[in-house]
């Protein structure tokens, strides 16, 4: 139910570009005014309340509120989960794991200046066939000649999930030889302006730069390992247990890669040491500032912890319902209530 209701400004700007289905402008027009966290929670109970949830239902019931980390959703002083936590004494109000680490990735591209440079960059790629159907046209020729694939380049680092990013970096991946032989041909096509002409030529430097090929194989590695992360986060039966030892993985992983390669950026280097990619030609662009793999490695690392760590005792308290943590023969003495962690007795039923 609360999925109709708190995406109403999706629905609103989707509904006035005519690009979304009539049951989502109908919805947006239903709750065109939600703006306020009172409007919101009143929202959400008369959903509630027509799916025909009573409210002494919700009592025994509601025992959780799911959000993203706005101020009007999660406000300490008259945010939703607030208001609904004083409605509902016993609820358990969380911050979305992968909201979190949406705007741990943010934080580290704010860090290291590099990589915005990058993202730069693939937006201009973007925007380029995005908005131009000669563009894609002409793109497709290219690979044709080079005898390359391509893929749809979508935005990068913006305020898509993660994993959208990574479909991005990977589709330049794919597609490099064919954007490398599109920017040539175009920075030669005499029907262009020279203004035209100019732009790719400094596209293809770029694409043509040993510094990009690293950027691009490092952006590879980690955006995968991190997309991998925002999945498997997404899936209904994950548990903060088990998103806890996945955030964890992660982070050793890209630890690892500050000692060890990942796959693309290895690829890069190896390519950066021939002088090519397949048939792009490579050299060193003094020009172009490189991203610190090691800072940026760990910027990524450090705010995933600050984003993502869970409160030790809460993990202490959850690892009760971790049957790896049962006894294999349980007995008399393996059960005392007063034992039970408070987090798991807020329903008061432990008596």
């Amino acid at each position: 139910m609360f999925s109709e209701v708190v995406p109403f400004y999706h629905y609103r700007r989707r509904a006035r570009s005519g690009g979304c289905p009539k049951g989502d402008r109908e919805r947006a027009r239903r709750y065109r005014k939600v703006t306020r966290a009172k409007d919101i929670e009143e929202a959400l109970l008369n959903s509630l309340d027509t799916a025909g949830f009573t409210e002494e239902w919700l009592q025994k019931n509601c025992v959780s509120f799911v959000s993203d980390g706005a101020s009007v959703m999660l406000g300490k002083n008259s945010g939703v989960a607030t208001r609904l936590t004083a409605r509902y004494p016993n609820l358990f109000t969380w911050h979305c794991m992968n909201h979190r680490l949406e705007l741990a990735v943010s934080d580290a591209v704010d860090e290291v200046q590099a990589v915005n440079h990058f993202k730069v960059f693939l937006e201009k790629i973007h925007n380029l066939y995005s908005q131009s159907n000669k563009n894609s046209r002409e793109l497709l020729e290219a690979a044709q000649e080079v005898g390359s694939q391509v893929l749809k380049i979508g935005r990068v680092l913006s305020t898509r999930w993660v994993a959208s990013s990574f479909r991005s970096v990977k589709a330049v991946w794919t597609s490099y030889e064919a954007l490398n032989r599109h920017f040539e041909n175009a920075a030669g096509d005499q029907t262009r302006s020279s203004k035209e002409r100019q732009t790719y030529r400094g596209l293809a430097r770029r694409m043509q730069s040993k510094e990009f090929l690293c950027d691009l194989g490092l952006m590879f590695d980690a955006l995968s390992e991190l997309a991998n992360l925002s999945q498997q986060l997404q899936a209904h039966s994950v548990t903060l247990l088990r998103a806890d030892h996945l955030l964890k993985r992660t982070i050793r992983v890209l630890a690892s890669f500050k000692d060890t390669q990942g796959e693309k950026f290895e690829e890069a280097l190896t390519a950066q040491a021939l002088g090519h990619l397949g048939s792009v030609p490579l050299e060193s662009n003094a020009k172009l500032t490189p991203i610190n793999a090691k800072q940026f490695l760990q910027s990524l690392i450090n705010n995933l912890v600050k984003r993502l760590s869970f409160d030790g005792e809460m993990l202490h308290d959850l690892s009760v319902l971790d049957t790896g943590n049962w006894p294999s023969t349980p007995g008399i003495r393996h059960v005392c209530i007063d034992s039970v962690p408070p987090l798991l007795a807020q329903d008061g039923n432990t008596t």
